[in-house]
């Protein structure tokens, strides 16, 4: 995208726009009540996500449009025919204004199916908001770990939303 001017601040502000809108939908699923179909899990680290969130959700991401390189928590929705598909990837990294990485952060060692479904979501949906393909990692135990095959797994996951 050398040479084109991307108008970061007006795809944040969609983006966010879009997921207020998700928020009040009564037909609406989130990333997590998604994901947590692709394996026997219990919410390991749920509580304590609840709490990061809550903490970082206080970064700006508008920052993005200015900096060279800005990561933050990135609140993402989109309506498809099912209906709305929402949540708040753990973090964005932003180069030049492009989402260029999304990554999903476990407190736990062993992340299974359903938390890689999770980033591939919140990959699919970055792709959906911002019109780019970002790499998706999952972030465990110290190590960041591409998520291979993203896009399928998301789309899987989705396939089993059809009303």
């Amino acid at each position: 995208m050398r040479g084109k001017r991307v108008n970061t601040i007006g795809l944040i502000d969609r983006c966010l726009s879009l997921f207020e809108e998700a928020k009040r939908s009564r037909s609406r699923f989130s990333v997590s009540e998604v994901s947590r179909g692709f394996s026997r899990g219990k919410g390991k680290g749920a509580e304590r996500g609840r709490k990061y969130h809550s903490r970082i959700l206080q970064l700006d991401p508008y920052s993005a449009a200015y900096e060279e390189v800005w990561a933050c928590p990135l609140p993402l929705a989109w309506r498809f025919r099912f209906g709305w598909l929402y949540g708040v990837a753990d973090q964005v990294v932003f180069e030049r204004g492009i989402p260029v990485r999304v990554i999903e952060y476990k407190s736990y060692r062993d992340a299974r199916r359903s938390e890689e479904v999770q980033a591939s979501l919140y990959g699919f949906l970055t792709m959906l908001c911002f019109a780019t393909r970002p790499d998706v990692y999952l972030y465990e135990d110290g190590f960041l770990r591409p998520v291979q095959g993203w896009e399928a797994k998301a789309l899987l996951s989705l396939s089993r939303l059809r009303r």
